[in-house]
């Protein structure tokens, strides 16, 4: 997958950028604050997904405009295709010209992997930040997982309105038993979907941390559901034990108001060397555990796909050293890849690449390729 070119109006500070893309690596350098990660954001809403950075697609819309555009020329399935995005403040899309019913249907059409700063969370904070990784990377590579996502929220509203309301109303006890299937249902289909894609995530986590650190530890992932069910449990053995777990938790459910069990209520446990990589792990430890599982989550997608991802890099290979950045770079392959920095000096060896500038805004061409060189 490449993206041959780019337009953005109206998003975040960029009033009017397009962009010709290398088909290999892209570097975008300017200072902090001038509209770097806000292209790599533009890039990233084409996979459907919300921003890496908002949830509020108003926030996206530039000051004083009502809507903001993305368009991109995408080669992709053995073919281009054209890819647009309207932010008006809600948002619509189209691919080739035909109107989708909803932006998520460009799930599995553009698919990207990013990487920013903000990523490290997924290490450092609670079990939120890793469901919404796993999340978004199981959607990009099976997008009726998104629709059930959709699904599950609805229900955990609903159920949650009935449980507040049964100390009143009693009666109502009945409408919770419907809720209660429905969450078992979507329970048992979004957890079957985590643990088998990080089962597939597991070993390439692995290897590539190993890479990473020289050996120096060996980082483990496993899924922690808040329901017990055995490995390798069919689908009415897996429901059943959901039906169970949830009625168990009335009580609770019914005392707190809330749901206690489900996915949403799940975790990613990440380790190192047997111990908890958010707890003892170091900085640089966190940062190389969160730089894997986003490798991970590229290979993957090409693994099931067929189709290699776009590669968004957000101003984290520079605070690498020397030997890591080029461990990540070339374990990349040929895939398309665009990196934002501060300092050309940290890329002065990419003779290969294209590199922009970006100030207020507005980008324009530093670098063509160079024909020759060895490296990149």
């Amino acid at each position: 997958m490449k993206v041959s070119r780019l337009a953005v109006r109206d998003l975040r500070n960029m009033e009017t950028v397009s962009l010709r893309p290398s088909a290999r690596v892209n570097i975008i350098c300017g200072p902090n604050g001038q509209g770097k990660t806000n292209l790599l954001e533009a890039l990233w809403l084409l996979t459907g997904q919300r921003s890496f950075r908002t949830s509020r697609d108003s926030d996206l819309v530039r000051f004083g405009c009502g809507k903001a555009r993305v368009e991109a020329a995408v080669f992709a399935g053995g073919r281009r295709q054209e890819i647009s995005l309207v932010l008006d403040p809600r948002r619509s899309a189209a691919l080739n010209g035909v109107p989708l019913d909803s932006p998520g249907r460009l799930a599995g059409e553009f698919m990207a992997v990013v990487f920013s700063p903000e990523h490290l969370s997924m290490i450092k904070a609670g079990p939120v930040e890793r469901r919404r990784f796993l999340d978004s990377a199981i959607g990009q590579v099976m997008p009726r997982y998104t629709k059930h996502l959709g699904e599950l929220d609805r229900v955990l509203r609903q159920r949650s309105a009935v449980l507040g309301d049964l100390y009143r109303h009693p009666q109502l006890e009945d409408l919770l038993d419907v809720w209660d299937e429905h969450l078992a249902r979507l329970g048992w289909l979004l957890m079957k979907a985590r643990r088998r894609y990080v089962q597939r995530l597991e070993p390439k986590v692995r290897e590539i941390y190993e890479g990473i650190s020289h050996g120096a530890e060996e980082l483990a992932v496993s899924y922690r559901s808040t329901v017990p069910v055995p490995e390798g449990a069919g689908d009415e053995e897996g429901l059943d034990c959901f039906r169970r777990a949830i009625r168990g938790a009335r009580g609770e459910d019914i005392r707190m108001g809330s749901s206690s069990i489900g996915p949403h209520r799940d975790d990613l446990e990440i380790t190192l060397g047997g111990l908890s990589a958010r707890s003892f792990g170091s900085q640089g430890q966190q940062r190389s555990c969160a730089l894997a599982l986003k490798l991970a989550e590229c290979r993957l997608i090409g693994e099931i796909t067929g189709e290699e991802p776009i590669v968004l890099l957000d101003d984290v290979l520079s605070e690498l050293d020397q030997g890591r950045r080029d461990y990540v770079l070339s374990g990349l392959g040929k895939q398309q890849i665009f990196i934002t920095c501060c300092d050309l000096e940290d890329f002065s060896r990419f003779r290969r690449a294209k590199v922009f500038g970006m100030e207020a805004g507005r980008l324009t061409l530093l670098k063509k390729p160079s024909a020759a060189g060895p490296g990149w």
